[in-house]
Protein backbone atom coordinates (compact mmCIF):
# COMPACT_ATOMS: atom_id res chain seq x y z
CA UNK A 1 0.00 0.00 0.00
CA UNK A 2 2.49 2.28 0.59
CA UNK A 3 4.20 1.91 -2.51
CA UNK A 4 0.54 3.20 -4.31
CA UNK A 5 0.58 5.95 -2.24
CA UNK A 6 4.54 7.34 -3.36
CA UNK A 7 3.15 6.31 -6.61
CA UNK A 8 -0.23 8.49 -6.75
CA UNK A 9 1.89 11.27 -4.90
CA UNK A 10 4.80 11.27 -7.42
CA UNK A 11 1.97 11.47 -10.31
CA UNK A 12 0.37 14.39 -8.44
CA UNK A 13 4.04 15.74 -8.48
CA UNK A 14 4.18 15.68 -12.02
CA UNK A 15 0.83 16.60 -13.25
CA UNK A 16 1.64 20.17 -10.92
CA UNK A 17 5.03 20.57 -12.15
CA UNK A 18 5.55 19.30 -15.52
CA UNK A 19 8.26 21.43 -16.50
CA UNK A 20 10.69 20.57 -13.16
CA UNK A 21 10.08 17.24 -14.14
CA UNK A 22 11.04 17.45 -17.53
CA UNK A 23 8.08 16.13 -19.09
CA UNK A 24 7.88 16.59 -22.97
CA UNK A 25 4.18 17.91 -24.12
CA UNK A 26 1.34 15.12 -24.26
CA UNK A 27 -1.12 13.54 -22.53
CA UNK A 28 -0.22 13.84 -18.88
CA UNK A 29 0.99 17.91 -19.68
CA UNK A 30 -2.49 18.17 -21.19
CA UNK A 31 -4.05 16.34 -18.25
CA UNK A 32 -2.18 18.87 -15.94
CA UNK A 33 -4.16 21.58 -17.29
CA UNK A 34 -7.98 21.68 -15.55
CA UNK A 35 -9.29 23.24 -18.84
CA UNK A 36 -7.82 20.69 -21.60
CA UNK A 37 -8.21 17.86 -19.25
CA UNK A 38 -12.18 18.34 -19.54
CA UNK A 39 -11.65 18.11 -22.86
CA UNK A 40 -8.50 15.37 -23.16
CA UNK A 41 -10.95 13.19 -21.04
CA UNK A 42 -13.73 13.55 -23.45
CA UNK A 43 -11.78 13.03 -26.50
CA UNK A 44 -10.62 9.17 -24.68
CA UNK A 45 -14.63 8.88 -23.69
CA UNK A 46 -16.19 10.15 -26.98
CA UNK A 47 -13.64 9.10 -29.66
CA UNK A 48 -16.36 8.83 -32.70
CA UNK A 49 -17.85 11.62 -31.98
CA UNK A 50 -17.51 14.43 -34.22
CA UNK A 51 -15.75 16.78 -32.25
CA UNK A 52 -15.18 20.36 -33.77
CA UNK A 53 -12.47 22.53 -32.67
CA UNK A 54 -16.20 25.14 -31.58
CA UNK A 55 -17.09 21.86 -29.45
CA UNK A 56 -14.06 21.09 -27.77
CA UNK A 57 -12.97 25.01 -27.08
CA UNK A 58 -16.60 25.06 -25.41
CA UNK A 59 -15.70 22.14 -23.26
CA UNK A 60 -12.54 23.97 -21.88
CA UNK A 61 -14.20 27.13 -21.68
CA UNK A 62 -11.82 29.46 -23.92
CA UNK A 63 -11.96 30.88 -27.44
CA UNK A 64 -11.63 28.63 -30.15
CA UNK A 65 -8.05 30.58 -30.92
CA UNK A 66 -7.27 30.66 -27.22
CA UNK A 67 -7.73 27.07 -27.06
CA UNK A 68 -5.86 25.46 -30.19
CA UNK A 69 -2.88 27.96 -29.33
CA UNK A 70 -2.66 26.47 -25.70
CA UNK A 71 -3.90 23.14 -26.80
CA UNK A 72 -1.26 23.07 -29.19
CA UNK A 73 1.77 24.08 -26.45
CA UNK A 74 0.97 21.95 -23.85
CA UNK A 75 -0.32 18.87 -25.50
CA UNK A 76 2.40 19.12 -28.47
CA UNK A 77 -0.11 18.71 -31.52
CA UNK A 78 -3.11 20.60 -32.82
CA UNK A 79 -6.70 19.11 -31.21
CA UNK A 80 -7.58 17.32 -34.34
CA UNK A 81 -3.92 15.64 -34.95
CA UNK A 82 -4.15 14.72 -31.48
CA UNK A 83 -7.96 13.12 -32.12
CA UNK A 84 -6.69 11.39 -35.67
CA UNK A 85 -3.72 9.85 -33.37
CA UNK A 86 -6.55 8.58 -30.57
CA UNK A 87 -8.86 7.36 -33.24
CA UNK A 88 -5.77 5.38 -34.93
CA UNK A 89 -4.62 4.05 -31.70
CA UNK A 90 -8.32 2.56 -30.73
CA UNK A 91 -8.44 1.50 -34.49
CA UNK A 92 -5.28 -0.01 -34.34
CA UNK A 93 -6.49 -2.58 -31.34
CA UNK A 94 -9.77 -2.99 -32.58
CA UNK A 95 -8.32 -4.69 -36.06
CA UNK A 96 -5.40 -6.66 -34.34
CA UNK A 97 -9.06 -8.15 -32.35
CA UNK A 98 -10.75 -8.91 -35.57
CA UNK A 99 -13.32 -6.13 -36.25
CA UNK A 100 -13.65 -5.19 -40.06
CA UNK A 101 -12.22 -1.73 -41.24
CA UNK A 102 -15.96 -0.85 -42.34
CA UNK A 103 -17.02 -1.59 -38.35
CA UNK A 104 -14.42 0.12 -36.62
CA UNK A 105 -14.80 3.36 -39.04
CA UNK A 106 -18.63 3.52 -37.92
CA UNK A 107 -17.59 3.25 -34.31
CA UNK A 108 -15.11 6.30 -34.48
CA UNK A 109 -17.10 8.48 -36.34
CA UNK A 110 -15.90 8.24 -40.03
CA UNK A 111 -17.79 9.14 -43.23
CA UNK A 112 -17.15 5.43 -44.36
CA UNK A 113 -13.85 3.00 -44.36
CA UNK A 114 -12.19 4.74 -47.29
CA UNK A 115 -11.83 8.31 -44.95
CA UNK A 116 -10.35 5.48 -42.04
CA UNK A 117 -8.09 3.79 -44.52
CA UNK A 118 -6.92 7.40 -45.59
CA UNK A 119 -5.76 8.22 -41.95
CA UNK A 120 -4.06 4.59 -41.95
CA UNK A 121 -2.28 5.39 -45.42
CA UNK A 122 -1.49 9.35 -44.20
CA UNK A 123 -0.06 8.47 -40.76
CA UNK A 124 1.18 4.88 -40.88
CA UNK A 125 2.21 4.55 -44.51
CA UNK A 126 0.05 1.76 -45.26
CA UNK A 127 -3.65 0.76 -45.59
CA UNK A 128 -5.46 -1.34 -42.83
CA UNK A 129 -5.27 -4.44 -44.59
CA UNK A 130 -1.19 -3.89 -45.32
CA UNK A 131 -0.71 -2.45 -41.66
CA UNK A 132 -2.56 -5.85 -40.10
CA UNK A 133 -0.42 -8.42 -42.45
CA UNK A 134 2.66 -6.78 -40.75
CA UNK A 135 1.38 -7.03 -37.72
CA UNK A 136 0.72 -10.94 -37.99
Amino acid sequence: RLFEVVLIQLLRWLLDHPQEAGLPAGLLTGLGDAQLARVLVALHEQPGEPWMLEQMAAKAGMSRSAFAARFKAVVGATPADYLAGWRLTIAQAALRGGASVKTVADELGYANASALSRLFAQKLGASPREWLARQS
